[in-house]
């Protein structure tokens, strides 16, 4: 039986105060704008939204020279496991690379044997290779805006676990940057509910920081933000200026002095006000983003939902070899107008040099923890007598999205969103049943893969009820559509993803940092003990992958293996242990089935020979360890087809 719950005082009347999965608008204009400015300067050729990838043409030569007979070694590995995740007993003694790609394997005699004058001899010292990590979903153009913020996550996420945390993190930030009076400082994820207080900083709490320089504080949802009197000032937000329509500018106590919080549309008043990044500032922004992404071992990382600026950005990145690993990108489906949906059909996949381009993404519904996922039984908690605002995570004029430059227009959704709530709230959808079955229709005739966001169960009714009336008996295993979170995943819907030949893709990071609050207050103890199904669907034969979908919870691809291996929350109690898996299993889900769920499988995923020589090198053996000890594992060296991207030691 639902209960109800009464929300904290907030003076906020959503239920977006848990973080949820919605992009930020405010960052996405820096790099819109930036992209955007680049596109006009005529940097991008023939760019129209897929002009300037379709004159890429083929992949990099680099990547698809074949190894000829007798090419000699330039590296060989020895002295450590080398997990080339094959299978879990392919444990071969040496690895040799030649031009960026695995050139033997075997026994140290048998790869010596590939040994020529100049080949370097690396002894692993007992560290472990293995393939580099696959991000399978995430986003990574505002995890790289996101790095460059100052760090408010909460606890055990980041270190603010109450506002004196958040001070000393701003007093640091802005020490560290050298950051002169006026200029700007911003943070990003602070948590009113990870906090001491369980209150938002105030105007009066960020002055105690700095009078000096306009701050500015990012809720964790992003649908609120904070400042100080400066910040006040230079938006020039007062006493007299009025709520926007759709936003709220909360003020003191018995007065209209504003308090320094700015909710939903009220936050674009401090927006307009930000200094915009040009190009080169954007696209080194990103380029850094890339190399914290191969600082935590990944050599592919994802962009899901893609949008116009961020792809000229990354068109000219990768024309002018400036991205360190492999970056695939993902339009909204409501951001693909015909022409651009006909570009796509008749290339599917392209690729150049280090980018991509996936499919098209569905999102069906919002996040568990906003209450705007949509479940087929009430949340466990009810939250509260205003039902939550609908999610704008997929939302905005369409110019600012990855469509054609001729088509100006916003094209609108299905949003389901009620005007309150009762007992028996489930959250809502973001898309029509006649929405998903059109856009089903369109892609398997066309050919082209999709991936679609759903976290609520009754999201994946709809989902599969929509590929059952396309497809009926006729699976498409060829396209390997994807379902994204897939939280609460019954066993009768994965039964459906085996037959209609789908996979999934699992967030199981949430059984670590939402899981206390999943079983106690969004699901209830048995839907919480099922979150992140992935033995079950392991049980059905079905591959499936593993991610953090960063910026919601950090890019450690150890992190998210540790959390689906042990399901351990952060009261440190179990979570579903039914649904634990192996380390090996766990580790192919994010290597060498994240690379099979995104068509890589033939030059990524595992070191086998004639493959890219993607690798990381791990401090320890995540197959023999304590499997509570993986995520302090450290990633020595990253490795993008041979060549150090990134290496502890400098």
């Amino acid at each position: 039986m639902a209960k109800h719950h009464h929300a904290h005082d907030t003076h906020c009347d959503h239920s977006h105060s848990e973080g949820c999965d919605c992009t930020p608008a405010l960052f996405v204009d820096m790099i819109e704008s930036a992209g955007l400015e680049l596109s006009r300067r005529g940097f991008i050729k023939g760019l129209g939204a897929l002009g300037g990838l379709m004159a890429f043409g083929g992949l990099a030569a680099a990547a698809e020279t074949p190894l000829l007979e007798g090419t000699r070694a330039e590296t060989i590995y020895f002295g450590g496991p080398i997990r080339t995740m094959v299978s879990e007993d392919d444990q071969p003694e040496a690895l040799a690379v030649a031009g960026g790609r695995i050139l033997a394997t075997g026994s140290l005699q048998e790869v010596m044997a590939t040994r020529g004058d100049d080949t370097r001899m690396i002894d692993l010292a007992g560290k472990t290779l293995m393939p580099g990590f696959f991000d399978p979903h995430s986003h990574v153009a505002l995890q790289s805006v996101k790095f460059s913020t100052a760090n408010l996550d909460p606890k055990p996420i980041g270190e603010a676990g109450s506002i004196a945390d958040i001070q000393r993190i701003l007093r640091d930030w802005i020490k560290e940057k050298d950051l002169k009076p006026g200029q700007w400082v911003i943070g990003w994820g602070y948590d009113d509910t990870g906090i001491e207080e369980k209150r938002h900083p105030t105007r009066e709490d960020l002055d105690a920081v700095s009078t000096d320089h306009p701050i500015l504080l990012v809720h964790i949802s992003c649908h609120l933000m904070t400042g100080n009197s400066r910040m006040m000032e230079a938006c020039d937000i007062t006493a007299d200026t009025p709520d926007p329509k759709g936003g709220v500018i909360q003020r003191e106590p018995g007065s209209q002095t504003p308090n320094g919080v700015l909710e939903e549309n009220a936050m674009m008043l401090a927006g307009r006000h930000l200094p915009m990044p040009t190009p080169e500032q954007a696209m080194t922004l990103i380029t850094q983003g890339l190399e914290r992404y191969a600082e935590a071992g990944i050599t592919t990382a994802q962009d899901c939902a893609t949008f116009q600026g961020t792809w000229n950005l990354l068109s000219h990145m990768d024309e002018q070899g400036l991205m360190p690993i492999d970056v695939i990108t993902w339009p909204l489906y409501e951001a693909v107008d015909d022409d651009t949906f006909s570009r796509i059909a008749a290339n599917p996949g392209m690729s150049h040099g280090r980018l991509r381009l996936g499919g098209i993404k569905f999102v069906v519904d919002g996040s568990i923890q906003g209450y705007t996922a949509y479940l087929s039984e009430p949340y466990y908690v009810q939250p509260g007598d205003t039902a939550p605002m609908t999610d704008k995570c997929n939302t905005g004029p369409a110019e600012r999205l990855f469509i054609s430059a001729d088509n100006q227009e916003t094209q609108t959704g299905g949003s389901q969103s009620p005007t309150t709530t009762g007992q028996d709230f489930r959250g809502y959808a973001n898309m029509t049943q006649e929405q998903l079955v059109s856009w089903i229709s369109r892609c398997d005739a066309s050919g082209i893969q999709f991936q679609a966001h759903t976290n609520g169960d009754a999201a994946t009714d709809m989902l599969l009820k929509a590929v059952e009336t396309v497809r009926k008996d006729k699976p498409r295993p060829d396209l390997r559509s994807t379902v994204i979170h897939a939280q609460t995943m019954r066993d009768d819907q994965l039964d459906t993803l085996a037959r209609q030949g789908m996979t999934p893709s699992f967030f199981p990071i949430h059984v670590y940092f939402w899981g206390d609050r999943h079983r106690d207050q969004f699901l209830g103890p048995a839907r919480a003990s099922r979150i992140d199904p992935a033995r079950s669907a392991l049980d059905r034969k079905l591959k499936i992958s593993l991610h953090h979908d960063a910026p919601v919870a950090g890019i450690s691809m150890l992190n998210v293996a540790w959390s689906a291996i042990n399901r351990v929350t952060t009261s440190g109690k179990e979570l579903g242990p039914e649904q634990k898996l192996t380390p090996f299993e766990a580790f192919r889900a994010i290597t060498a089935d994240a690379a099979w769920q995104n068509f890589q499988e033939d030059r990524k995923g595992t070191l086998e020979v004639g493959k890219l020589a993607d690798m990381v090198l791990l401090s320890g053996d995540p197959m023999t360890v304590d499997p509570m000890t993986i995520r302090d594992l450290k990633v020595v060296q990253t490795l993008k087809e041979g060549r150090v991207v990134y290496s502890a030691q400098g």
